[in-house]
């Protein structure tokens, strides 16, 4: 509590907006914009990698939260917690600590530049500093949330390299199987959102391989484009599904599932047959 109550003596009305605007590089908005860029940009065989190591992450995260069911700060006559709404459930690990690990670990591995090592290591600094500023975690759930991230990236991306796990049926149906189980065991709303996702993202890479193949062409022009447009149909998606689906886990996960599928297959499948429509005109 000391560590908190001493970020917090820094307080002013400017540092409130400063860290909860670092924050937001560790909540789902962000890390779903980085997904659909990478996957439908800059470099597909990496999105897809970056995607399978930040969901099977999170779930790991919901499942640890679930087993320590450690509370938060918040509450506390001492602490003063900002934008609680970001900190549901449990407290350990930190999901969003946790979350920017998971990503900026992972480009640094894939990409090894120095300037991204730089990067990537403030960001998840910044975001754990948030976290503790903002009064809604404890300094182990932040260091914790950090060292899993990490770890859970070399493991992770281990798993989907030795298995080739880019449209391996086989290794996709095992992940979900288990994905599937630990969310009978464990049935937060958080994990059957990331399984639902899971689902549908590794599933729309095994339909891109074999019936799709998407080349990433064109200049940066072409690229905002596809982003823009892409991102645009998934939020009417998400917004959709909320007017016609009934409330509970099932719709809920049905919906994570049609997201995921947008972004392997839907989205790519729809920018090839613009291109078609264009050059046969």
């Amino acid at each position: 509590m000391e560590v908190i109550l001493f970020i917090q003596t820094f307080k002013t009305p400017f540092l409130d907006c400063f860290f909860q605007f670092i924050t937001m590089a560790g909540e789902q908005p962000f890390f779903l914009l980085l997904a659909c860029w990478f996957t439908w940009c800059y470099d597909k065989e990496s999105g897809w990698r970056l995607g399978f190591i930040f969901l099977t992450g999170t779930a790991l995260n919901s499942v640890l939260k679930d087993i320590f069911r450690i509370p938060r700060p918040i509450g506390r006559d001492e602490i003063s917690s900002i934008r609680t709404h970001t900190a549901k459930g449990y407290s350990f690990p930190s999901g969003h600590t946790q979350s920017a690990a998971l990503c900026w670990f992972s480009i640094i591995k894939i990409y090894r530049k120095k300037y991204l090592f730089i990067t990537g290591i403030s960001i998840v600094i910044l975001v754990g500093i948030s976290r503790l500023y903002l009064g809604v975690h404890w300094p182990s759930d932040v260091i914790g949330g950090a060292f899993i991230g990490a770890a859970w990236v070399f493991i992770a991306d281990y798993i989907w390299t030795r298995f080739n796990g880019a449209g391996n049926i086989r290794f996709t149906v095992i992940i979900l199987l288990i994905m599937v189980t630990v969310c009978c065991i464990f049935p937060s709303d958080y994990m059957i959102r990331t399984s639902g996702a899971a689902a549908g993202f590794l599933s729309g890479i095994i339909l891109e391989k074999r019936y799709l193949n998407f080349h990433l062409s064109g200049n940066i022009i072409n690229s905002v484009i596809r982003f823009i447009s892409g991102i645009a149909v998934a939020v009417l998606l998400l917004q959709g599904s909320k007017l016609l689906l009934p409330k509970g886990g099932i719709a809920t996960g049905l919906t994570f599932i049609i997201l995921g599928l947008w972004i392997t297959y839907g989205a790519p499948a729809f920018f090839k047959w613009i291109e078609k429509m264009i050059k046969t005109h």
